[in-house]
Parts: structure tokens; sequence; C-alpha cells
């Protein structure tokens, strides 16, 4: 379905903390009634990759996995530079 995501990322602890909010009735419907998806992140350099845990909290649904969000060679290069 359709999502914003919103969120703040410190280049000092290289975290992110996200909210994505889905449109609801996008994609599947029965699913997707308009709930927000909590995205909690920490840069690997190792994998170059952020890594952390994905929380649903709803009236209906309780969930949380591990969330992993690739980034292109751009990405990576940008997130070099604040290493250094």
């Amino acid at each position: 379905g359709i999502f914003t995501i919103d969120g703040v990322f410190s280049s000092q602890t290289h975290r992110m903390d996200l909210i994505k909010t889905y449109e609801r009735d996008t994609g599947n419907s029965n699913e997707n009634i308009g709930h927000q998806v909590t995205l909690q992140l920490t840069w690997n350099s190792d994998h170059n990759q952020f890594e952390g845990k994905w929380f649903v909290r709803t009236s209906n649904y309780r969930g949380e996995g591990i969330f992993e969000l690739k980034l292109d060679e751009f990405s990576e290069l940008l997130i070099d530079r604040l290493n250094d």
C-alpha cells in the first residue's frame, strides 16, 4: 500500500527512528487499516546497511520483527563521510 515515512537520524550514534504510516485502504485492504509501523535502526558498517526491528501495535494486531534497510552506493558514500 501507499505510505509515508517520518523520523530522525543521529550522525553521532548512526541510529534512525522512523514512523511508517500507511494510507488506509491502499494495497491489501484486509491488512492496511491506516496503521503505523515503528522502525528502530542502527547502521552496521560491516554489512553497509541499517539493521534493527519493526513494531506494530493496533487494536487488532501486535507484531514485531527484524528489519534491514539496504542502501545504494551513493547513500553508502554519505554514511562513510559521516564516519570520517
